[in-house]
This record gives C-alpha cells, sequence and structure tokens, in this order.
C-alpha cells in the first residue's frame, strides 16, 4: 500500500486496519486479533519518515449495540491519528458478505435490516468514541434498497452524527459494487451538508491496486453535494483542505 501511494504521488496516506470484536470475544478472519493491534499500529508508525509522503495511522472499530465499554479501553491504549466506526453486522448478521444475505429475504424484512442499521449508526454517534463514521449507507452493497421511507430513523442518525462531531466519509469502492453508487448516496450527502457534517474522501482500497479509486468521480459528487472542503486527520485533530484543491490532485493523479 505504501508503495504504491508513494508512486501515485499521495501525500498523505492514511491506514486503517479492521478491528472487530464480537460480543462473544471472538473475531471474524478478516480482522485484527486484539493481540495484534498494538504491532499493527507500531507497523505502521514505522514508514513514518522513510519518504516525503505522510502517513496516518488509523483503525475501523466494528459497532455493537452497547459496544463501547469493549471499544473504549482498546481505543484509548493506542496512538491512532483517527477512529473509524462502522457498521456491517445487524443483530449480529454481517450484511455485506454475501448478497445470499438479501436474497433469501422478503422486501419488509430487508427494509427492517435498513433501518435497524441507522439505529446502530446512531448509537455509535452517540458513544463519543469515534472520529469519522465509515461508509454510511454500506447495506445497499449489493443493489438491495429500502423500499420503506427511513427517513426518520437516518435523520435521526445523521443529527447524531452531527452532534457528536464527526466527519463522514464518501467511499468511492461502492462505485465498483453491484450498487453502482458510492457510500453514502447523494441523497445522503446532501442530508450531511445541510447539517454542517464534515467530510473526507476514501477508496476503501483493500489491495493497491484500489487507492484513489475513482476519486476524481467521488470528489465531483461532494461538489455537486456542496461540500467546498476536506477533513484530514493528524493526532485525532482535524483540520480541512479545500474541496478544489483535492479535485485538482486527483485529477494529476496526486
Amino acid at each position: 500500500m505504501y508503495a504504491s501511494a508513494d508512486s501515485e504521488g499521495v501525500d498523505i496516506l492514511g491506514l486503517s486496519d479492521h478491528f472487530c470484536l464480537y460480543p462473544d470475544g471472538t473475531s471474524p478472519g478478516w480482522s485484527i486479533r486484539p493481540a495484534e493491534v498494538s504491532s499493527y499500529v507500531e507497523h505502521v508508525l514505522s514508514f513514518r519518515g522513510r519518504g516525503e509522503m505522510e502517513v496516518r495511522v488509523g483503525a475501523e472499530f466494528d459497532w455493537f449495540d452497547g459496544h463501547a465499554g469493549v471499544l473504549g479501553p482498546v481505543m484509548d491504549a493506542l496512538p491512532l491519528d483517527y477512529r473509524i466506526g462502522s457498521v456491517h453486522h445487524v443483530d449480529l448478521r454481517q450484511f455485506d458478505a454475501s448478497p445470499t444475505f438479501w436474497s433469501s429475504m422478503t422486501q419488509e424484512e430487508r427494509d427492517e435490516v435498513f433501518a435497524r442499521y441507522w439505529v446502530l449508526i446512531r448509537s455509535m454517534a452517540e458513544s463519543g468514541l469515534f472520529d469519522l463514521a465509515a461508509h454510511l449507507d454500506l447495506p445497499k452493497k449489493y443493489g438491495f434498497v429500502p423500499h420503506a421511507d427511513l427517513s426518520r430513523v437516518m435523520d435521526a442518525a445523521l443529527d447524531a452524527v452531527a452532534a457528536s462531531g464527526m466527519a463522514v466519509e464518501l467511499n468511492t469502492a461502492g462505485f465498483g459494487r453491484p450498487c453502482a453508487d458510492a457510500y453514502p448516496s447523494m441523497d445522503i450527502l446532501v442530508r450531511c451538508r445541510a447539517r454542517e457534517i464534515p467530510v473526507t474522501l476514501s477508496s476503501d482500497g483493500h489491495i493497491p491496486e484500489h487507492i484513489l479509486f475513482e476519486f476524481e468521480r467521488g470528489l465531483s459528487q461532494l461538489h455537486r453535494a456542496g461540500f467546498t472542503t476536506l477533513t484530514r486527520f493528524r493526532g485525532r485533530e482535524k483540520w480541512f483542505e479545500p474541496l478544489d484543491q483535492g479535485l485538482a490532485s486527483a485529477r494529476r493523479g496526486a
């Protein structure tokens, strides 16, 4: 990841592996184990000073209802530049691993999953633990969408995000998924802008080839939604850069 970003002329690289700890104390195979978190952070920090590119270390923490007491001590022990909160599970079932999760459901059941997702986003924001909300709108990944009006639960979740001081990301990975849309959608971006929720940009790159994936498209979408700045993090402090500066960088491949 570092070598690929450096070759692309990236100025600041944020690395954020997954930390998922189920309520029963186990972790899925795609997550860092609790015993590995400190060494992961140390390894990322070892890349600082190797060249002109700045390296930021973060982690993406999966949120389960009532999980603050579990995650708080882990986070507090780590010198992270930013803490990402995300929701991948509803009622302890991972909804973004396979389309079969959705295809076996009725539309009413799908609507309920979407509603429960936004309730969890709200409780995640209200925990006060996180700096950044990851890939809002992720349940649409496989092209299944709600038919019910979820404005009430969605707005309550976004109000909580705004009150917490968190930023949200425009995650461009969705452009390459069956939903063919970034996370979150334009409608949700506009709702975030109306609440003055700051925004950043991420490719959610799991392999080096995904670095800067559809960044120009993502930045253009943010511009259309009315955003004028991008959020950066260092030592859990936010600062802002002009969106047009990011757009120009994306167009020259940086």
